[in-house]
């Protein structure tokens, strides 16, 4: 059960990704005898890494077995409008596997230690929830890729004994010096939830792709509507929801380590989607609009 945002969709869809691709595939080409062999690995290697940022969402891993999720759209039963302000700082993380995030020096990218903010917070029907996005900056080299994936991977079983192992072949496909992990999840009263998404993003100084989001929770047995979190372009400073049955919710994206990219977490309004979705800037101008992707009911 899920519905997907993935940016690659809207209009345009991948064509632009493709094209800077096959432009830098026809500067990299070096006069003389043709190099078949490194054109097409090079070019195999290029189109994976453009197929999968423009996707935003094509490496994420979704664990909806209990809550239900999608990657993007949400659902609840309890109206809200408010705004959420969240904490752009490292804190410690109740219910997680991983403990507490350490404090890193600036510039520091520790793929065995994540970064850790809170980019979402509230109440609902008498529960404390907080969204979180946890940024795994890329691993150096392949063979440090396995270890990262079983340090993501055994917080994640910790809340949801049903994630699939990894392996070193499966950790080597998937690793890619200019990618990082973000990983969504949430916390009801101080407990990670079942619900998380685990998301491949550009590193900081990389190609500048796109990143989706999810809605966490669409089933939750205490009745709490679902938790969106989202990852946004750097210059997007206020998120604004419009709901098709009245009222709205903003949110202030927020910054997750050095990731190019900015993060927000809101709650859904229960029963409803979204009429319209508004990416504005710091001076009010629009970054981008659109009505396609928040999905609950």
């Amino acid at each position: 059960m899920s519905n997907q945002y993935l940016p690659g969709d809207e209009a345009g869809g991948d064509e632009p990704a493709t094209v800077r691709a096959l432009g830098e595939l026809a500067g990299s080409v070096e006069t003389g005898t043709v190099p078949y062999d490194r054109l097409v690995a090079g070019g195999r290697r290029r189109l994976r890494r453009r197929r999968l940022l423009t996707a935003g969402v094509a490496a994420a891993l979704v664990a909806g077995i209990a809550g239900g999720t999608a990657v993007l759209g949400e659902r609840g039963r309890q109206a809200v409008s408010t705004v959420v302000a969240a904490s752009a700082t490292d804190v410690a993380v109740p219910g997680s596997a991983g403990g507490t995030a350490t404090p890193k020096a600036p510039g520091a990218r520790d793929p065995f230690n994540p970064t850790r903010v809170k980019v979402g917070e509230g109440t609902a029907n008498g529960h404390a929830w907080e969204a979180w996005a946890a940024l795994w900056p890329t691993s150096p080299t392949k063979e440090d890729a396995l270890k990262q994936e079983q340090l993501i991977r055994a917080e994640r079983y910790a809340a949801n004994p049903d994630v699939k192992p990894v392996d070193q072949h499966d950790a080597e496909s998937n690793w890619d010096p200019g990618i990082d992990r973000v990983n969504y999840y949430y916390t009801v009263d101080g407990k990670r939830q079942v619900d998380d998404s685990l998301h491949a993003v550009s590193a900081a100084g990389r190609f500048p792709g796109a990143v989706g989001g999810a809605s966490l929770g669409l089933k939750h047995p205490s009745g709490i509507p679902p938790v969106v979190i989202e990852g946004v372009r750097p210059e997007v400073a206020k998120v604004v929801i419009d709901w098709k049955t009245g009222g709205t919710t903003e949110a202030v994206p927020v910054a997750v380590g050095d990731s190019p990219f900015r993060y927000y977490g809101v709650l859904a309004k229960p029963g409803t989607d979204a009429a319209r979705v508004t990416q504005l800037a710091a001076d009010g101008s629009v970054v981008s609009s659109t009505d396609g992707w928040l999905r609950t009911s």
